[in-house]
């Protein structure tokens, strides 16, 4: 979603200044951003490392001399396993990169783009961020401590000139579930395979609806049918939503 994102905004005639884990994947990035006639840079850190966000977010805006708008859209996923089974290594690292990624992306922007006239907060959650889903607990709780952290950002700058997006896509057809951290190559090619067949909208659809979101100033954007069949049963039913959800439910298909 990240990359096709980018050369949304690129070909609007945005600079895009990107941020990868992997340092391979980020030059392709902008590779395909300037091919496409954009203008584009970035750096390679995990958005776990609170400094290296910061010294992003300065040497951005000393660089560019502004900021309009800033996603924070890292995110990593976990193979499915039991929350009464998982370490607690397990947990940190999923919420690390989640959530704090997330608190550090804000924080060390916000000065930048309370700076400009106009801008742009988004956040990415998860459709996960409003109902929760079995056997994958950090995850769950990451995307609903970024749903929760984004509606209090929004609520708190609502006297400023910055327009707070939360983001709930469901299955987005990316690399998150081949890049989910194991040792077991067998079980997490199963995994990415039941993820596949899930993974209903494309990360260019996925990618226009949120800069359609930012465009418009929504408050909240839910992508895909599944994403929004799954909302609108946790409003109907915010007690028991999980009936429903799980009736078809088997965490062995993932294994």
């Amino acid at each position: 979603m990240g990359r096709e994102l980018a050369l949304l905004l690129a070909a609007r005639g945005a600079t895009v200044v990107l941020n990868d884990w992997n340092e391979a994947t980020l030059q392709e990035t902008i590779d395909m951003v300037e091919k496409a006639g954009g203008k584009a840079g970035g750096r390679a850190f995990s958005v776990a490392d609170r400094e290296a966000v910061y010294a992003f977010a300065e040497e951005t805006a000393q660089r560019f001399g502004q900021v309009d708008i800033v996603v924070n859209n890292a995110g990593i996923s976990l193979l499915p396993q039991k929350a009464e089974s998982l370490s607690y290594e397990q947990f940190e690292k999923i919420i690390d990169v989640n959530m704090w990624g997330v608190v550090y992306g804000c924080k060390a922007f916000l000065p930048h783009l309370k700076a400009r006239p106009e801008a742009s907060l988004v956040n990415i959650s998860s459709i996960f961020g409003i109902v929760a889903y079995p056997d994958q607990a950090p995850y769950v709780m990451s995307k609903f401590a970024v749903r929760g952290f984004t509606e209090i950002l929004r609520q708190e700058l609502r006297p400023t000139n910055i327009a707070v997006t939360c983001i709930h896509p469901g299955g987005i057809a990316t690399n998150i579930a081949r890049n989910a951290p194991t040792d077991n190559q067998a079980a997490l090619e199963k995994f990415s395979k039941a993820f596949d067949k899930m993974a209903i909208t494309s990360a260019r659809d996925a990618a226009i609806q949120i800069l359609s979101g930012i465009e418009s100033k929504k408050k909240r954007v839910v992508i895909g049918k599944d994403a929004k069949f799954m909302d609108f049963i946790a409003r109907l039913w915010p007690s028991s939503y999980e009936k429903t959800l799980m009736k078809n439910y088997n965490i062995e298909r993932f294994k």
